[in-house]
Parts: structure tokens; C-alpha cells; sequence
């Protein structure tokens, strides 16, 4: 479906709930397939913003780590492999200009061949500390 149809669905759907249909059947009228909850969501935002609330602003999750960022990440870490994903974090926020987690980064650093190091020797797990 086109962006334009989806829209023009939800319109219908929002029409028919606002004539006291319930959602599942103004759904299954417009076609649109979703949840009670999101139906209610955009019923809500379509009442109290008219139109505009049937926009879909979302394109998708931008893909961050493009080509600069990987190539820039590969030879981060041909310099200085022992860099923290912390500080390698804030520094690709400081020259991008964007945030990716520490979860992402790792996932990235780890697709590049990178290994986690080893835990350092003078921190103690909470089990040796119980002992």
C-alpha cells in the first residue's frame, strides 16, 4: 500500500469509528490492519489534529552507521583496538553528530573482528566478593 492510500485508509477507518463504528470493523472496512491500541491512538490524534495526524512522518530508522562512520570506526580501532565503546561513542558523537548505543557500536566493533577484552585483573566480581 502507498503512502497516500494508507492515508486515505486511516481517514476512511477514522470516519467510521467517529460514526460509532467499533475499530475492528472500521478497520476491516478500510482495510487497515492494526491493534485496538493503535486504533485508539490515532482515533485520538486524528480528533484532536485533524488531518495532519493521518501523516506517517516515520521514513524508516536512518541507518548511522554509513560508510564515513564505518570507515572511520575501522581505522579507530586499527589505532587504538584497546578503546573503551564508551569513548569510542562519545568521539563518533563528537565528529557525526549523532548517538549510537553502546549495544549498536558493539555489534559494529564485533562485525569488524573485534574481540571483547579481557576483564581487567584488579576488578572483582560480586560472587568473589561474597565469598
Amino acid at each position: 500500500m502507498e503512502k497516500e492510500q494508507k492515508r486515505d485508509a486511516k481517514r476512511q477507518m477514522m470516519e467510521l469509528m467517529q460514526a460509532g463504528h467499533h475499530w475492528k470493523e472500521a478497520a476491516t472496512v478500510a482495510g487497515v490492519q492494526t491493534t485496538r491500541s493503535s486504533a485508539y491512538r490515532w482515533w485520538q490524534a486524528y480528533r484532536s489534529h485533524g488531518e495532519e495526524a493521518l501523516q506517517d512522518g516515520r521514513h524508516g530508522h536512518p541507518a548511522k552507521a554509513r560508510e564515513p562512520v564505518l570507515a572511520w570506526l575501522e581505522s579507530t580501532e586499527k589505532q587504538a583496538p584497546q578503546m573503551s565503546s564508551r569513548v569510542v561513542q562519545r568521539q563518533l558523537s563528537e565528529r557525526f553528530g549523532f548517538l549510537i548505543s553502546i549495544t549498536h557500536l558493539n555489534r559494529l566493533r564485533a562485525a569488524q573482528g573485534r574481540v571483547r577484552p579481557a576483564r581487567r585483573e584488579g576488578k572483582k566480581s560480586s560472587s568473589s566478593l561474597m565469598a
